[in-house]
């Protein structure tokens, strides 16, 4: 039983890793994205008035 929950948890582990890494970046981008999108609608805004 040990033994087998000990070769299972690692690949598990790598799997999770793999696919996080993905999400990660893609939140990254989002995020600067957003940021940038919030600050030209502040700026345009700012502007009009």
């Amino acid at each position: 039983m040990t033994t087998t929950t000990a070769s299972h948890a690692p690949a598990i582990h790598l799997d999770l890793r793999a696919l996080l890494r993905p999400v990660l970046t893609a939140l990254r981008f989002t995020g600067h994205f957003v940021v940038a999108l919030v600050g030209v609608i502040f700026l345009g805004s700012a502007s009009e008035h």
